[in-house]
């Protein structure tokens, strides 16, 4: 007997040392250093030293389409970490109307193996960004993964803005932007407020240096296809509150034939680089290099085509945690999606590993005569059963619409990599935080309604999350058509609009309303046609409901049919917008 015992007492002993010291392992990869401590010392950029760089391996695909299916991980933002591992995001599908998600995977080897894939981003209910999160930018600083992702309001993909989440892990849970802090409602980061006919803004990338947060931007406008670059107070943890607009980083190359950018600085050569796609979609592609001495103004040094995939599209390039590379970092390679060139949202993904270098004298093509590589099967064998690992929760409805007191029970799924949905039975894993309990009540999966307002569910499901819009009403009136409109005001109030002296005015900004109607679902208006919320919006039609547009001093600036303003002289006057001969609002513009 005394045997046994002393025998079972040494089983736990040797358990507990196990688990100490898996706890310790857990414990170390966690406070694994996010940041290098090695960075150089700030150098001027010199104009006279350019930068190019060679494809050095075939690469892998870190995804591909299985056989007869469709899919894409495309877009990948690339961060790594001094203990060699990597951390990246890609652009997936979405489903049930999202257009797409955010997915992650981790290596510990350098990019040699990878974790398996896990959804950490989602489009919010009844929001600004309800329809996509496309085209992930992260950066990591001050303690925060900060996630700038594209979406839009109108449903034809126009019209988009940049937003952004934090989160103190890779993984999540992530926290939207709402204009004045973190959580909830999302706000645009860069608002777009050109011509609604234009793709507008999106596609972000990040650099820090020296307490300067650069963004950098797509902007797609009536005028043509630009790069765009504001700056931050890095030191700030509401930084997007400090946004200062530099304008174009500059014109993309070619008819829209230039894709967007992912931008690092070289800290061996003190050089802002711009790695893009060129000639997208075609057997033609490649990738072009921009660089800059100041993170402001961009020229070209290179176009490579050497070792590339035809057909490529959406690049990203790795980097460390603080968009910084040094020359010497042994994990330096790109990724970006690529196809046939025929078959739509049917892509692979490849990373590759790269060397960058650099000349003097002047700037020389070192790749006149590169072609890239042809794609031939690139799909992925499907396998005899479907993948039923999960990778995601989510909501049967993003939004939950109550009036007082009644009551609706919350329907969730898991997602797989298929994106095939799996209800839920056993609930016992699920989490609900972050909801304001003077709106609503918690009972499990039951949501019931106890005062008029808009809340928001942390819906937690083992270590996967996703986000429920809750609104209570005093009288819920969905069931109506949008027949009447209750509130219309501004979407912006000051327009400041710079004059040309030689008349040659680009990017004219566009004056709209925000419209809320009888049933509750709202939007931005414009003479085009005015978008109303919230899940399957209808058009409302132009003629029923048009702004008209009063300038006080037509001689300071005049407005066009659909709100777009030209300036004239400097001065500020006023625009009275008024909606259907009903509701109108005054808006300032301020020619400089």
């Amino acid at each position: 007997m005394k045997k046994n015992k002393i025998f079972a007492l040494t089983i736990l002993a040797l358990i507990f040392c196990f688990a100490t010291i898996l706890a310790g392992c857990q414990e170390e990869i966690k406070e694994a250093p996010r940041e290098f401590d090695d960075q150089l010392p700030i150098v001027k950029g010199d104009p006279n030293v350019h930068v190019t760089f060679t494809v050095e391996d075939d690469g892998f695909n870190v995804y591909a389409p299985f056989e007869g299916k469709g899919g894409y991980r495309y877009g990948p933002s690339i961060m790594y970490y001094p203990d060699g591992s990597v951390d990246a995001w890609f652009a997936s599908k979405g489903i049930s109307g999202d257009w797409d998600w955010f997915t992650y995977r981790h290596s510990d080897d350098g990019g040699k193996t990878w974790s398996g894939e896990k959804i950490v981003l989602q489009p919010t209910g009844n929001s600004y960004d309800h329809y996509s999160v496309c085209d992930p930018g992260v950066i990591y600083f001050n303690g925060y993964y900060y996630m700038g992702y594209t979406s839009t309001l109108i449903e034809t993909g126009v019209g988009n803005n940049v937003f952004v989440a934090r989160s103190a892990e890779p993984d999540g849970p992530f926290e939207k932007w709402n204009g004045t802090g973190w959580g909830g409602d999302p706000k645009p980061l860069i608002y777009y407020d050109e011509g609604e006919t234009g793709w507008g803004a999106g596609e972000p990338s990040f650099v820090v240096l020296e307490d300067t947060l650069y963004i950098y931007y797509t902007w797609t406008c009536p005028d043509g296809d630009y790069t765009m670059v504001a700056t931050a107070d890095a030191t700030s943890e509401n930084w997007p509150a400090t946004l200062e607009y530099h304008g174009e980083a500059y014109q993309k190359l070619g008819n829209y034939r230039q894709d967007s950018c992912d931008v690092v600085y070289i800290e061996d050569i003190g050089k802002f680089v711009a790695f893009s796609t060129y000639e997208r979609f075609t057997e033609n592609s490649g990738i072009c290099v921009m660089e800059s001495d100041d993170g402001i103004h961009f020229t070209q040094s290179d176009i490579i085509r050497t070792g590339t995939m035809q057909c490529l599209h959406n690049l990203g390039i790795s980097k460390r945690s603080d968009g910084h590379i040094q020359l010497d970092d042994a994990l330096c390679f790109i990724g970006y999606a690529y196809g046939d060139g025929r078959s739509w949202a049917k892509w692979a993904t490849r990373f590759q590993n790269i060397t960058i270098s650099y000349y003097e004298g002047p700037v020389e093509s070192r790749d006149q005569d590169g072609i890239g590589n042809e794609c031939d099967d690139y799909f992925w064998e499907l396998p005899e059963e479907l993948d039923p690992i999960g990778i995601s929760v989510k909501s049967e409805s993003r939004h939950l619409q109550l009036n007082e007191y009644s009551e609706e029970t919350l329907k969730l799924y898991t997602v797989n990599s298929f994106m095939r949905l799996t209800k839920i039975k056993d609930t016992s894993d699920v989490k609900i935080t972050g909801y304001d309990k003077s709106i609503i009540k918690v009972n499990g999966l039951k949501i019931q309604g106890l005062a008029p307002g808009t809340t928001y569910l942390l819906v937690q499901y083992k270590d996967f999350y996703t986000t429920v819009t809750v609104t209570v009403y005093k009288d819920w009136k969905y069931q109506y058509l949008p027949s009447v409109i209750t509130e219309f005001r501004p979407v912006e109030t000051v327009y400041d609009v710079p004059l040309n002296a030689e008349n040659n005015i680009l990017h004219k900004k566009q004056i709209r309303g925000y419209v809320v109607f009888n049933n509750y679902s709202w939007g931005e208006a414009y003479n085009a046609y005015t978008s109303s919320r919230p899940d399957k919006p209808p058009v409302v039609p132009a003629e029923k409901y048009l702004m008209t547009f009063h300038v006080e001093n037509p001689e300071i600036i005049s407005v066009s049919a659909n709100g777009i303003i030209t300036p004239k002289k400097i001065g500020t006057t006023t625009v009275t917008v008024t909606m259907n001969g009903e509701k109108s609002f005054t808006v300032t513009v301020n020619v400089t």
